[in-house]
Formats: C-alpha cells, structure tokens, sequence
C-alpha cells in the first residue's frame, strides 16, 4: 500500500481516471477491503491461494553464501519477472478483455513492490541448503522474526505500524505520514516514455541481498540493531523506488498524449513519416485510398526501439491516407 500510494500520488488526473476505471470493474474476486487504487495493491495476496499464484510473487536468482554450487536451484515455470511482463503486455493490448485488464493492474500494483524486496529475487545457497533457502524463509532467527524473509518483509521494523483495511482515518493517516517522510528523503524524479525490463529490478534486489540481506547477520541469531537499522534504509529507499518506477510505468502505459505525424523528407522516391513513441509498444500503420472509404486497411505493424518511430515505403500510387493506432 506504501508502494501504490507513492505511484498514485504522481500519476497525473487523465492516468488516475483510467486506474481508478479499471480498479472499479468487478472480479469474481475481491470485496471491500481491495477496493480503491491503493487497498488494490494487496489483491494479490489476498488471493494467490485460491488463484494458484504463490510462486508469481517472487524470482529465485541464486547465489552462493560458502562457494556451494549454484546449479541446484531448480528453473521455475513462472515468477514475478514473468508476471509483471504479461500484465504490461495485457495493460498496452488494446484486444484485452476489460476484466483481464483490470485483474492485470492489481496485479502490477502487488508485484513491482514484491519484485523491490530482496528477498523476492534471490535464494542463498550454501552446504545446508544446496537447492537455495527459498528467499531466506529458510534462514531462521530467534526472537520475533522468525526467519530472515519475514524481518525484511516487515523492513526490519520500518513497516510495523498496522494499517487496517478498508483504510480508515487512522490507518490513512498512518499511511499517508509513511509517504511523506519516504518522498522527503527520496523526491520524484519522472522518467516515462520507456517500458522497463523488470529483470534489471531483479538483479538490483539480488546485489542487495548479497551486499546487505546476508552480511551481519547468521542462522539462529538475533539481529542486531545496527543490522535492523541497515533493513531499514534499504526498505525505505526500495520503496521510494518501486513507488516512482511503478507511477513512470502506469503513466507510459496509460498516456493520454495523442500520435502526432510529422512527414519525413522523400528520399530515392520514398515517401514516409514519424511520430513520437513509447519505446516497445507496438503501433499499427493503417491506410485508405479515399478518405470517405468506410474501412481503414492494416499495412504494417511498427515496435518502436526508442522514443520516435517511422514507416516509409516507395511511392507506387497517387493517393492514399494513412493513420497510426497504437
């Protein structure tokens, strides 16, 4: 919930319409208490048992604690790379059902938060777990915490106030003052146009694990506080984040901004065109011989590889009109 409020309070008013839109479609699943933009981000969870989806919530990237081979960790069939890719892939599809679409921004919200914990990306492996700790829910503790997933689920203490759902005026406030202190010391910065590769999240929170999760901390050990403090920072920077990465992503997806042409200068009797992008997303070059005709007809589909996109072809007609969808 920290995580969607951070992104909900950067997306600009035409993008919140949209979510909001989607958020409000009814599912087979859901209820009151993941009913708005921000309660929705915990959707996932709430239904990952009867889903079947548990293990979309996380990706084990595997590395050695005392030289032990990596090569025992088993591929899984899917995870929260996978799963944060096809939502994407069903927000930008303009032939997706509104209720897959709906179902596919709860689920973006819950993972591009899972996918900034540590130990959602990595499993430790070592002579006692030679096919990984399963992100650390393995690697037990004494005292409260009981294994090293749950401490740095909890943020070392960062994430200990409770927050009921639906939010009321406390658990809002809570939330609200949770934020605030996340964007004085991390400010938003936009960076929209580009879909990210959410693999690169992954390997950020794989480098944290092994610089940070598993350094000053052993098996069946109480942490200290110099090490709670470390999860700490780290849990609020992660959240900063995964906050503005998520409102830069949700604002790529859903800009507003119309296709503007701009005619390219012929060259070796070609005529052709360009228009501002978004990087990876597929747009549809259409055309008609008169304007009036009643149907327009697929020519070719473009990807875009930055943040323009062209189309030309060789002049062998006297007229035609042409449209871009994306």
């Amino acid at each position: 919930m920290v995580v969607a409020q951070i992104a909900y309070i950067h997306l600009d008013p035409a993008v919140k319409a949209k979510c909001d839109a989607l958020i409000a479609v009814p599912l087979s699943y859901g209820n009151s208490a993941n009913s708005n933009f921000v309660t929705a981000s915990c959707w996932a969870d709430d239904y990952k048992g009867s889903l079947g989806t548990a293990i979309w919530h996380y990706i084990d990237l595997p590395f050695s604690l005392d030289g032990t081979p990596t090569d025992g960790v088993a591929t899984a069939s899917f995870d929260v790379v996978q799963a944060i890719n096809l939502c994407v892939a069903s927000l930008l599809s303009s032939s997706e059902t509104q209720s897959n679409r709906a179902v596919n921004l709860r689920y973006l919200l819950h993972f591009v938060g899972d996918v900034h914990q540590p130990l959602h990306c990595s499993t430790a492996v070592s002579a006692a777990h030679t096919d990984g700790d399963a992100g650390g829910n393995l690697f037990y503790l004494t005292g409260s915490w009981g294994n090293l997933h749950s401490l740095w689920d909890a943020g070392g203490g960062y994430l200990n106030d409770s927050l009921s759902r639906p939010l009321g005026s406390s658990s809002q406030t809570t939330l609200s003052n949770k934020v605030t202190a996340i964007e004085a010391d991390y400010p938003y910065t936009p960076t929209v146009g580009t879909i990210p590769d959410p693999m690169n999240w992954a390997q950020e929170g794989l480098g944290l694990a092994q610089s940070v999760s598993y350094v000053g901390i052993t098996q069946n050990s109480t942490p200290s506080s110099a090490y709670l403090s470390s999860t700490q920072s780290t849990t609020e920077q992660r959240m900063a984040q995964a906050g503005h990465r998520l409102a830069d992503l949700l604002t790529t997806i859903f800009a507003t901004e119309p296709i503007r042409l701009a005619p390219l200068t012929p060259i070796g009797g070609k005529f052709g065109f360009s228009w501002s992008a978004v990087s990876g997303r597929t747009y549809s070059v259409q055309w008609k011989r008169q304007f009036s005709d009643p149907a327009w007809n697929a020519l070719t589909n473009v990807t875009a590889s930055g943040d323009t996109a062209s189309f030309t072809e060789s002049v062998a007609q006297t007229q035609r009109f042409y449209r871009v969808v994306q």
